[in-house]
């Protein structure tokens, strides 16, 4: 079980970097993108007719490929007040329901972005033109891998937990 639980940690952290790398790629784009709008726009006034588009859809990717690596990263905010008056096993205990609860709003996610991507596959976008799917696929591929780093995360507790001696 342990050495499982190592390949998945390895997996998770590779898969971290990844989305770190792929994320800057996607904000230096975006930037590049909307400078070059404002310069054509205003500098040469020959706006460009899909860059505005671009930039939109580049920041809703952004904004669930960032969610997934806050899970990985442990990065969503939390109150944690309450949480730190108690016990250690009902830390846990409490920590479980969270992630329970992640788990549900990950899975409603994912299934309601792939339908949402089903119903949008043959729109197309005005200015691009193209499937209005790529634009939509964000909703299931961040919460596809915010499942992965939630299930890794999960498991590397889990097997903490099961590693340390109960203090009573």
């Amino acid at each position: 079980m342990i050495s499982f639980v190592h390949k998945v940690t390895r997996f998770d952290r590779l898969l971290g970097k990844g989305e770190g790398w792929v994320l800057a790629g996607l904000v230096v784009t975006m930037t590049v993108v909307v400078l070059l709008q404002v310069i054509y726009r205003y500098l040469l006034t020959q706006p460009l007719y899909w860059s505005e588009e671009l930039a939109r859809y580049l920041f809703v990717w952004i904004s669930l490929l960032g969610a997934a690596l806050s899970v990985h990263r442990g990065g969503h905010f939390g109150m944690d007040f309450f949480v730190r008056m108690m016990s250690e096993r009902k830390r846990r205990a409490f920590a479980y329901i969270i992630y329970l609860l992640m788990g549900v709003v990950i899975i409603v996610l994912f299934v309601q972005g792939l339908v949402l991507v089903g119903k949008t596959v043959a729109q197309q976008s005005p200015a691009m033109e193209i499937s209005m799917g790529w634009a939509y696929a964000s909703v299931p591929a961040g919460a596809g891998l915010m499942a992965i780093h939630l299930l890794a995360l999960i498991l590397r507790e889990t097997v903490e937990k099961s590693a340390r001696p109960e203090i009573s």
